[in-house]
């Protein structure tokens, strides 16, 4: 395990409560413990099969640390419910659950700012292009971690979009045996920004694709809904 997750797992393990503390009565009835019992078995398989095994890609000076780490509560999860006989369908709606229960719970005023930041586009175009160059800078230390390109002008029929080049998360799953809840972690975007009011729209991803996860954004359509997840719907997004 490398010795910044070492250091982390404290911060990890109050973070992953956070989101599962929200399902607990889900997981306490799938698994028949209780919801401190079967917290302590996900924190552990998190520990020994995730964090053992997490490439570092910068730490705290890169965003896409967190998603890596905070995307992976949700396998661990999945892997232990696996063992008390949920199948994937099952995991993936939990995991949907969880996330629509944190940012839906979020403060109305919060929700109204970040719904604001996510709509303004020509913040937006700036504060993706930094991002762009900070990973770009990052990548060069750190080899396989998050790479971006902002694409301005946007593509056809959208107000803003950016490509993700690289996904640590994609490749962390192919290397482990995760692939089954990558589409579900995806459609997890959908949860996030519905929360916040904002129409996002995917038609490709690194893990499905093998060439890029696209970011786009349409201000005046109406937000997809994310269950049954998106990459389901059959409407060509992922």
């Amino acid at each position: 395990m490398h010795e910044y997750y070492v250091k982390k797992a404290p911060k990890l393990r109050k973070s992953m409560n956070g989101f599962l503390k929200s399902i607990a009565g889900e997981l306490e009835t799938i698994s028949g413990k209780p919801y401190k019992v079967i917290f302590s078995e996900i924190w552990e398989h998190y520990e020994k099969n995730m964090l053992a095994n997490f490439p570092y890609i910068g730490g705290d000076d890169v965003s896409g640390t967190s998603n890596l780490t905070g995307a992976y509560y949700f396998v661990s999860m999945g892997e232990v419910l696996k063992t008390y006989g949920a199948d994937m369908e099952e995991i993936g709606h939990l995991m949907t659950i969880a996330y629509e229960r944190r940012f839906n719970g979020l403060p109305g005023f919060l929700k109204k700012i970040l719904h604001k930041s996510y709509t303004n586009v020509k913040s937006l175009n700036k504060k993706y292009q930094k991002k762009d160059a900070q990973n770009a800078a990052n990548a060069a230390k750190y080899p396989g971690s998050f790479e971006t390109k902002t694409m301005i002008p946007p593509e056809a029929g959208f107000d803003f979009s950016y490509h993700n080049l690289v996904c640590p998360l994609s490749a962390f799953a192919k290397a482990h045996g995760y692939e089954e809840y990558m589409p579900y972690l995806c459609n997890l975007d959908y949860v996030m920004f519905g929360a916040f009011g904002v129409p996002l729209f995917r038609e490709h991803t690194c893990f499905e694709d093998g060439d890029y996860y696209d970011f786009k954004l349409k201000i005046d359509a109406k937000p997809l809904p994310y269950w049954p997840p998106v990459f389901m719907q059959g409407k060509g997004y992922k």
